[in-house]
């Protein structure tokens, strides 16, 4: 029977990997991030994928979703290594059909996966990606300002830089005052792509910041905030670039 272990960390895929062997199971990690593997997988379907929801369990779950998502994939039976107990309720209820086993267990929770795929797949209904609404293809370089700790997790395959000099950036902001100190700098070297990331109202991180008061920060550089979507629970983001018919003033 043969293993592949998918892990946000591939340094800690591999060292799960290494654990199982030694448990006496053929586990190999999965050396990707995002979907950029999956046709290994459809070519020489393994026995199961094992699922890491100890870290970055957002991760695990958009994998998980993935593989049934993806018609070729969708029968490999799936294993998840049980993290924080909320988190792995949320993927119980995304995949019913699952197996999950904490890390004393997995060899027999594997074991017992490899018998058999479940027979009518749960396929979970389908949300947009964050890096699809943000437009974030695999392989881009983005550069993360101020995000928060793990957002990384929903831009899978992508080159994250905490540096300004991604194709992509994303910068999160929750103050006018904050806005006011970062649009400037980014607007003189304008990215490929911009997103302008700030609190929703309703979330506990909300500041002072609202699209209006974006709109305004922006008009004074030549720049128009011109596409917003709702990334996830606490963010909401507008794309920003440069007004068609205007330039951005000279430095004084």
């Amino acid at each position: 029977m043969r293993v592949v272990v998918v892990h946000y960390d591939l340094d800690e895929a591999a060292a799960l990997a290494n654990r199982l062997r030694r448990e006496g199971i053929d586990a190999q990690p999965y050396r990707f991030l995002g979907t950029r593997g999956f046709r290994h997988l459809r070519d020489d379907p393994p026995g199961a994928v094992l699922i890491d929801l100890m870290r970055m369990p957002s991760y695990g779950r958009a994998m998980g979703g993935m593989l049934r998502e993806t018609k070729s994939t969708r029968s490999i039976p799936l294993v998840f290594l049980e993290g924080d107990p909320e988190k792995t309720a949320r993927v119980r209820e995304l995949l019913p059909d699952a197996i999950f086993a904490p890390l004393a267990r997995l060899a027999p929770a594997l074991k017992r996966a490899a018998r058999g795929a479940p027979a009518d797949p749960v396929v979970p209904v389908r949300s947009v990606p964050v890096s699809h609404k943000l437009r974030v293809r695999e392989g881009a370089t983005v550069s993360l300002i101020g995000a928060p700790d793990g957002f990384e997790s929903h831009l899978p395959g992508a080159a994250i830089r905490r540096s300004r000099d991604g194709e992509i950036v994303l910068l999160f902001v929750k103050s006018v005052a904050a806005l006011g100190r970062e649009l400037p700098r980014l607007a003189k070297e304008l990215p490929r792509a911009l997103w302008v990331l700030w609190p929703k109202r309703a979330s506990a991180a909300s500041g002072d910041l609202s699209l209006p008061r974006i709109h305004d920060a922006c008009a004074p550089l030549g720049l128009v905030a011109y596409k917003t979507c709702s990334v996830d629970d606490t963010w909401s983001a507008a794309a920003v670039s440069r007004r068609r018919s205007g330039h951005l003033p000279r430095p004084k």
